[in-house]
């Protein structure tokens, strides 16, 4: 399929003490278009908005065309964009079922490269071949290839590997395939990456843990590395640079970025744009390098098409450009008043954007980023995995709602605890038990069967598990083990309290029961007469009472034993008869 795209290039009229110019400095694939900007973020010029949209970007300064890859629903296409005239935008390779993050051409031998994220390789065309059938330039097991760029002058070609288990900047030289790791150490998520010629070192950007992100660089083999610039709220993906300053494409904030190499500053915002900015290039190119002498050969000898650009005036002023404030911002006098949680010039960075490691991320009644952590992690961004180094012995940690933790260990066998810590070993705890023939069958603290004795040797029934304690178990489980069951241990308390209460009770009921003393009163007189005076008959009476009558006197009393009932048994009902005839006839007692 063939997309009609009449290339504009736009003419900037400057100052008569200045050179009239129509070069770029700078191109970015945006979405629907390459735009050409100056090194200062000024646009020069763009393409016509009819790509869908545009991811990966690559220059070709010997023939004067951009390569480009453009992302549809299903596959990507790769296309060949003249800036020499006005033309038909050329597919290079159509439906590709890969993911190209990063371009890059080899001007002397007309190659095109470019990293297959889905696929882990690094695959590559031969322009000249009008076929245009795709190869595999390098392979990958766990690996995978984002940016790459490459050093025209000494064959190398460069890539970064953003696999965050095993980050790592390589290269491969474009003659032999010779492939080295150059770096590997303090990487998180690589992304883009660009030769630097004017220093002679390669600069790559670092997508970091979280907000953070880093723009670095090193020696062409790996040394002398140095980081550029450390920030937050960024998330670079392509990179280039000049003699003076690095550049990289921000698709967090859609914007592009400036860092001067040898000024300690803040990196500057050149430009912003309405949709995510990724490719990104630089038109500035090295002479006089001897390394490069074959590259310069092949510019100067190629018959290709006439140079000149066409030209049409320029109608866009990025004076006139309106400010918008996004996320809810409100326009003042001195830029825009963002809401809580947002930050930037056009409100444009979200305070929670990439700040939460796992989990949500939420505003706090303060204007601060939070983090809600799922369940197994913690830390302020959700950093920290409690598996981390938890099972010990080779346990296998999992999530668990119910433990304290959060996370428990399922052991291996010979093992158990709650980290695994300590060890069990079934074959001597049995050799050991059945040898003092305690019991036929060793079981666990959960009623399972470890081993069984049989005359002097035993049969393993279960290695290992969760145990925490074991039980001696013959044909009748251990009083022991009732001792550990709560419900046993509550029932037992409730039988020894009511059984308290019964004791108290039955005393309580036995002191209540006890029959009084019984006190009898005989009426002798009617009238007050001393006791000892003997009654008359018949007219005179005497009352007095028997209670204890062995206590009396027997001249004060007639109440005392009588002599013909000394030294025999009798009943005390006997007694108390013969003491009432006694007294009724007691003339015959004295």
């Amino acid at each position: 399929m063939f997309i009609k795209l009449g290339v504009i290039l736009f003419v900037v009229q400057i100052t008569t003490s200045q050179k009239e110019s129509s070069e770029w400095d700078l191109a970015v694939a945006t979405n629907d278009q390459v735009e050409l900007l100056y090194s200062n973020g000024s646009l020069l010029g763009s393409a016509v908005q009819q790509f869908n949209k545009l991811k990966a970007l690559t220059f070709d300064s010997i023939r004067h065309q951009f390569l480009v890859s453009d992302v549809d629903q299903k596959n990507d296409t790769i296309y060949s964009v003249q800036l020499t005239k006005p033309t038909d935008v050329i597919p290079i390779v159509t439906n590709l079922p890969d993911d190209v993050k990063g371009l890059a051409i080899d001007p002397i031998t007309d190659i095109l490269y470019w990293a297959d994220s889905l696929n882990k390789s690094i695959k590559y065309i031969s322009l000249k071949d009008p076929l245009h059938e795709s190869k595999v330039f390098l392979q990958f097991d766990n690996q995978n290839p984002h940016g790459i760029s490459i050093d025209v002058c000494r064959r190398y070609i460069y890539w970064t590997n953003s696999d965050i288990d095993n980050p790592t900047i390589e290269r491969a030289s474009l003659d032999n395939q010779t492939q080295e790791v150059i770096v590997s150490n303090g990487l998180y998520m690589p992304t883009g990456i660009t030769v630097d010629q004017f220093a002679q070192r390669i600069v790559w950007a670092d997508k970091r843990e979280g907000i953070y992100y880093r723009i670095e660089s090193s020696n062409l083999d790996g040394s002398q590395r140095e980081v550029l610039h450390e920030g937050t709220h960024q998330r670079p993906f392509g990179v280039a640079v000049d003699a003076e300053a690095v550049y990289w494409t921000d698709i967090n904030n859609n914007a592009l970025w400036r860092k001067k190499k040898r000024i300690e500053e803040h990196p500057e915002k050149l430009r912003h744009f309405k949709e995510n900015p990724f490719g990104l290039v630089s038109n500035k190119l090295v002479k006089n390098i001897t390394e490069c002498t074959l590259f310069f050969d092949v510019k100067e000898h190629y018959n290709g098409p006439a140079k000149e650009y066409f030209k049409i005036e320029m109608d866009y002023d990025d004076k006139d450009e309106v400010i918008h404030c996004l996320n809810g911002g409100e326009i003042e006098e001195d830029g825009c008043k963002c809401k809580r949680g947002f930050t930037g010039d056009q409100c444009e960075i979200s305070l929670c954007n990439n700040y939460c490691l796992r989990g949500n991320c939420h505003i706090s009644s303060i204007g601060y980023p939070q983090c809600r952590c799922p369940l197994g992690f913690v830390g302020s961004r959700c950093e920290r995995n409690l598996c981390d180094n938890f099972c010990l012995n080779d346990g296998e940690c999992f999530k668990n709602s119910n433990s304290t933790f959060g996370v428990g260990c399922q052991c291996q066998d010979g093992y158990f605890g709650r980290r695994c810590e300590m060890n069990f070993n079934a074959k001597e705890l049995c050799e050991i038990f059945c040898k003092e023939k305690r019991s036929d069958v060793l079981m666990s603290e959960n009623n399972k069967l470890i081993c069984r004795c049989d005359e002097g040797s035993f049969n393993l029934l279960k290695d290992g598990g969760d145990l925490t304690a074991y039980e001696l178990v013959g044909d009748h489980p251990s009083i022991l083990n009732h001792f550990r069951d709560p419900g046993f241990l509550v029932l037992s308390a409730c039988m020894l309290v009511m059984l308290v209460l019964i004791i108290t009770l039955s005393i309580i009921v036995c002191k209540l029961r006890r029959r009084p003393r019984i006190k009898k009163r005989i009426i002798v007189n009617k009238n007050v007469t001393p006791l000892t005076y003997r009654p008359q008959p018949n007219s005179q009476q005497c009352e007095i009472t028997i209670e204890n009558c062995c206590n009396m006197n027997v001249c004060e009393t007639p109440c005392f034993e009588p002599p013909q009932l000394r030294g025999f048994q009798v009943s005390k009902k006997e007694e108390k008869k013969t003491l009432l005839s006694n007294i009724e006839n007691g003339e015959d007692l004295y």
